[in-house]
């Protein structure tokens, strides 16, 4: 575990492997809850895994507030940890928040970016069916299941976990008041290949709505699990044929990239 100054805030990460660099991003609720556990030992013979606790999150810089421009402002925080540890290139695999925040630094910096595997993520900043839980877990964030609010309480502290989920869901209700995409449409200047990744039960962003995601990237394809919900990566009848997909997809980018 290591952390790391970064102008005005810290980011806590880990390291896992040995190999070719690969960045892991978390979704909103942070690495407790659907983190990389089985991939950071799936991969480990073959990537140099990084996972970091963005703003707000885990051990890193606590903050009491995300704007409905944090994708953006991660982008640049993770740009400078890659600055920071001297990595000029590298693959992504975002989940969620995370596939939203991969694919906007490959937007920002093209050429720092090898391979994108976008998981679960989104396209518009309006978000119908998922507008009544965030509107409910800002209010209270204690209506959670028991078992997450033990592991997100173990994760980001007793004192801090309802914030954490309070920041989120009052971004994304931020978020709902605004038109357009996430990416400022700006998609098509994605230059990697991108493999998209997404349950047909996913309950917070329809395989229409990933379906013209996938349209706009100009080098990417979709692969849709019939079974799998919101995490194809953590959920264990899928987790197992997600981590091979992927690996597959990233050897393949290594070898035309």
């Amino acid at each position: 575990m290591s952390t790391i100054k970064l102008n005005d805030i810290s980011l806590h990460y880990t390291t896992h492997g040995q190999g070719r660099p690969l960045l892991l991003l978390h979704a909103g609720w942070g690495l407790a809850i659907n983190g990389f556990s089985y991939q950071q030992t799936a991969l480990a013979d073959e990537f140099h895994m990084l996972v970091p606790d963005r703003r707000g999150y885990g051990g890193s810089t606590r903050v009491d507030h995300l704007a409905a421009d944090f994708h953006w402002q991660a982008a640049e925080d993770l740009l400078a940890l890659l600055d920071a540890l001297k990595i000029d290139r590298t693959y992504i695999w975002g989940h969620s928040d995370g596939a939203v925040i991969g694919a906007i630094m490959a937007i920002v910096q093209p050429e720092r970016v090898r391979g994108l595997a976008f998981e679960g993520g989104h396209l518009y900043c309006r978000k119908p069916r998922s507008i009544p839980l965030m509107k409910e877990l800002y209010r209270d964030p204690t209506e959670l299941p028991e078992a997450a609010r033990v592991k997100l309480a173990k994760y980001h502290g007793a004192d801090r976990w309802q914030q954490v989920i309070r920041n989120w869901a009052g971004a994304w209700l931020e978020l709902a008041e605004l038109d357009g995409d996430l990416y400022r449409g700006r998609l098509g200047e994605i230059r990697c290949p991108a493999l998209v990744i997404h349950g047909r039960q996913d309950e917070h962003t329809g395989v229409d709505e990933i379906e013209e995601l996938t349209r706009r990237m100009p080098n990417a394809r979709i692969s849709l699990y019939v079974d799998a919900g919101h995490s194809v990566h953590d959920q264990r009848s899928t987790r197992d044929a997600c981590t091979r997909q992927v690996r597959d997809f990233l050897r393949l980018c290594s070898i035309t990239g």
